[in-house]
């Protein structure tokens, strides 16, 4: 008889059933694990947590200075602020493996054994090993939303509440298209000192109303490196004005169009993979 078949996983939705509840159990599995070293969790969350808050405190200090950034308030940057953490969290929490990924399955051979597997390779890496602290940048950054939601008397309604859920995770496909494409290359080239580093520096440029920027830059954000499509364009459905929240809902085709190539190159890679050997 058939494997797939004994397991009960022929045809494409049952499979796929099949594969979110083993990396269901991963997750629960690496949970459990984290929790039982606890001291280092907390070290982490607090580490997490105080990187935010002088973040938070530079921005303070900044419109303590100035009343408006090129008329957008404090609480417009704020709340920009808190949703591109939302986004940012959902990505770091299955992004790990994708740092180091070079050393550790191209180099190390590690690949070897997730092609071994009945399970699609890219889903594997994604899940193999989490990083919590991607929770804290959620929660900080939804806590950070709705104070400055409040602050600027914003109703939030039934069709921004639905906006949130589809605008949120198309955001984290930009975030997690971009370095899966960046992982991607060290099937073809050993990336031993890391290209995501200096561009993962870049996010902190979104975080910030991208019309304070030069045009040159306006055109990188949005058309190079997409993280422009991670908070500003999809934060301007909730407090932008004129044509913005109809922009906002770009997000959601330029995140599958990003997540979609960065997808294709991956497969592209894993087929030009050459074993080491050992």
């Amino acid at each position: 008889m058939d494997l797939r078949t004994q397991r009960g996983t022929e045809g494409f939705w049952p499979r796929l059933i099949w594969q979110g509840r083993i990396f269901g159990a991963y997750f629960g599995q690496f949970v459990k694990m984290r929790l039982a070293y606890r001291m280092d969790f907390l070290v982490d969350t607090l580490a997490v947590s105080f990187s935010m808050a002088i973040q938070l405190t530079v921005l303070s200090v900044l419109f303590s200075k100035i009343r408006a950034l090129d008329g957008w308030s404090f609480e417009q940057v704020l709340f920009i602020y808190g949703f591109s953490l939302l986004p940012l969290g959902l990505f770091n929490l299955i992004s790990v493996n994708f740092y180091g990924f070079s050393d550790k399955y191209i180099i190390g051979g590690k690949f070897d054994r997730v092609l071994l597997r009945p399970v699609n390779t890219l889903v594997q890496v994604m899940f193999e090993s989490f990083n919590v602290s991607g929770l804290n940048e959620i929660i900080l950054g939804t806590a950070v939303m709705i104070y400055a939601g409040m602050k600027l008397n914003f109703a939030f309604g039934v069709g921004d509440f639905l906006a949130l859920l589809v605008l949120v995770p198309s955001a984290a496909l930009v975030y997690t298209g971009v370095f899966l494409a960046i992982t991607s290359v060290s099937f073809w080239h050993e990336d031993r000192m890391g290209l995501a580093p200096p561009v993962y520096n870049i996010i902190r440029f979104s975080r910030y109303p991208l019309t304070i920027y030069s045009l040159p830059v306006r055109v990188f954000l949005t058309f190079v490196l997409p993280f422009a499509w991670v908070a500003f364009y999809p934060a301007t459905w909730f407090i932008g004005g004129g044509q913005l929240p109809l922009v906002a809902l770009l997000t959601v085709p330029v995140g599958v169009v990003v997540f979609s190539g960065a997808v294709w190159m991956w497969h592209r890679g894993a087929a030009n993979y050459a074993s080491t050997g050992s």
